[in-house]
């Protein structure tokens, strides 16, 4: 054996799992959680291989997509109870209740399909005036990424509040909710729990103004068509128990859920196209012609770099999952468990070929809207909102990257200086 084989043989085919081993139980997680921050795929790898439902002092993780759809399509076992202490009783904080099943039905009478081409072309329209503004160079966070969503909640949803007031209520409550759970250990989280309340109490306000007068506007016939005026135009009977309070709690999740998903997607989307010559001409090229095979790429695109990694679930009562496999595991009763979505679409059971880049995949290949009852209720406004703003860039042949995405220490990209011309 020469000495290049030898040493070959001495390393190990689990330096991840090895290096976890080596720690107290109390220590792995803050590791594992570093790896998802920095080095996801290779991470998840092994633990598809050799690990598939690792359990930490903290967290469950769940790597094979085959158990991650498992955990997902069970809501009253694996819950969502960790929202309840950051959404009180909006209906993402509910599994399979009347709350959920009433104000979801509600909400996706309003956001019509029909209204999909209007917001394609109003984000196409902001876009394009942005990128024309910004001249040689934009900043893409927050002069588009962050932009066009926004116009789409004050124009589509009809949350006409002050541009800066709703980008800072929307990250607020982004934060507290999805990045500041008991397992992420913010040494801050007390301060960004407070931040998003003071939010929340800022939002009601003005919804305490806009609702009144939207009213009387359609008391006169003179009420734009949008969201708020349309929830506002049902005349529910007393019986469905649909007041007041569950317009301005579902109209503000539209706020709370439209701004930093899609600046996120839309970021991590462009940067990873960017990075990839060959797909990016293909992704121009199909934006030049309009030809809707371009979404392919973006959503391929997000495969590699999602805006998680991973959802939340706790489990309600004691439950063996991949049962009859031989990764078979018990989930014991209040168990934090994190199906890995990024992991579950790479998995080459499911997805062929899972290391290619490949823009014509189907669709149900991705897990970027979610599954199962929690799957994104806005769906199919993000699924038209994100691929058409990235469009609008690389339609621009000279639009590269500058430098790179600067998260500024946080869970969201901040600044993304991209060249035009």
């Amino acid at each position: 054996m020469s000495a290049a084989t030898d040493a070959a043989t001495r390393v190990s085919p689990t330096p991840y799992l090895d290096r976890l081993a080596s720690l107290r139980p109390a220590e792995r997680w803050p590791l594992a959680r570093s790896w998802i921050s920095s080095e996801p795929r290779a991470f998840f790898a092994e633990l598809r291989a050799h690990a598939p439902i690792y359990e930490t002092s903290d967290v469950t993780l769940i790597a094979r997509r085959a158990d991650v759809i498992e955990v997902l399509s069970i809501p009253k076992v694996f819950t969502v109870d960790l929202y309840k202490p950051k959404m009180g009783d909006f209906m993402l904080a509910m599994d399979e209740t009347v709350v959920n099943y009433r104000d979801k039905s509600v909400m996706r009478a309003i956001l019509a399909w029909e209204d999909l081409p209007k917001v394609r072309s109003t984000v196409a329209e902001v876009a394009d005036e942005a990128l024309d503004k910004a001249g040689c160079e934009i900043e893409a966070v927050q002069q588009l990424a962050r932009l066009v969503p926004m116009r789409i909640v004050q124009r589509i949803f009809g949350i006409a509040g002050p541009d800066q007031d709703l980008l800072d209520w929307s990250y607020a409550n982004q934060l507290d909710q999805f990045n500041n759970l008991p397992y992420d250990g913010r040494p801050d989280a007390e301060a960004v729990h407070q931040a998003a309340e003071e939010a929340r109490v800022k939002l009601r306000a003005l919804f305490a103004q806009l609702i009144p007068a939207r009213i009387a506007e359609i008391k006169a016939g003179t009420a734009p068509d949008d969201s708020l005026t349309r929830i506002l135009s049902l005349n529910l009977p007393a019986a469905a128990h649909f007041g007041m309070d569950r317009v301005v709690i579902n109209i503000g999740g539209l706020l709370i859920g439209a701004i930093e998903t899609t600046a996120e997607a839309v970021i991590n989307a462009l940067a990873e196209l960017f990075a990839r010559p060959e797909a990016l001409a293909g992704a121009r090229a199909a934006a030049v012609a309009d030809d809707p095979a371009f979404e392919g790429y973006v959503w391929e695109a997000l495969r590699f770099s999602p805006i998680v990694a991973f959802m939340f679930r706790e489990a309600a009562s004691t439950i063996a999952i991949a049962q009859g496999t031989d990764r078979e595991k018990v989930i014991g009763k209040g168990t934090v468990v994190l199906p890995l979505s990024l992991s579950a679409m790479f998995d080459a059971d499911f997805v062929p070929e899972p290391e290619a880049f490949k823009p014509d995949r189907p669709f149900h290949t991705y897990l970027h809207f979610g599954y199962g009852h929690h799957e994104c209720l806005g769906r199919y406004v993000g699924g038209t909102m994100i691929p058409e703003i990235v469009k609008r860039v690389l339609r621009r042949p000279a639009s590269r990257p500058l430098a790179p995405v600067d998260m500024g220490g946080t869970p969201f990209p901040q600044s993304y200086r991209i060249g035009l011309d």
